[in-house]
């Protein structure tokens, strides 16, 4: 498959994953309810830029280092599709249940930005474990490339975010986001599908 065509893949299924449009309405919230409460005032576009260099770092990281850590380890390619795909199918069941990570957040939106905004809420273990698993078959220049058109994608989302808030409300953002709960729990199938097909029956 062509390069052309395997970064804007990856880069889909880690957008799907880190579902930013589930979370855009408590993010807003906890943004009007800080500026309403705090002297010093922040922008949108201010805080969309800090949560996106974050979640940019966070996906540059294991990124490059997703490969390496699978040789460091010892582990097998098909016990990490299996167990990642597990967990992806977890995420998708739990994201359809309503993201329970997010009681974590404070009132506090400095120190929100990276936790839990950027991790565990976008960039959580399920992003994670994807970047890791799609190391197996993929450079790290085609990861990272795709990581980097997530992160884009991300930051566009929530740039936009309050627009899409007024157009569809906070339920029918939150349903949109839902609708990633499919594709994430069938990546997941997928990849313990493949890990099992790779598994030499003695």
């Amino acid at each position: 498959m062509s390069i052309i065509v395997l970064i804007p893949e990856i880069a889909f299924k880690l957008y799907a994953i880190m579902d930013p449009l589930s979370i855009l309405p408590y993010i807003i919230a906890l943004y009007e309810e800080f500026n309403k409460n705090s002297q010093t005032k922040i922008s949108w576009n201010f805080l969309v830029n800090k949560i996106s260099i974050a979640v940019t770092a966070l996906l540059i990281f294991f990124s490059v280092l997703g490969g390496p850590l699978l040789t460091f380890l010892g582990i097998s390619t098909s016990a990490l599709e299996i167990g990642g795909g597990i967990i992806l199918v977890y995420l998708g069941v739990d994201t359809l249940g309503g993201f329970q990570q997010l009681k974590f957040l404070s009132g506090r939106i400095e120190e929100a930005i990276v936790t839990p905004i950027a991790t565990p809420l976008i960039v959580g273990p399920g992003t994670m474990t994807a970047l890791v698993t799609l190391a197996v078959n993929n450079n790290t220049f085609v990861l990272t490339m795709g990581s980097l058109l997530a992160a884009f994608l991300v930051y566009l989302s929530l740039l936009v975010g309050p627009i899409i808030i007024k157009i569809l409300g906070n339920t029918g953002t939150i349903a949109v986001g839902r609708f990633m709960a499919i594709i994430i729990a069938a990546f997941g199938i997928q990849l313990i599908l493949n890990g099992i097909s790779q598994i030499k029956l003695i």
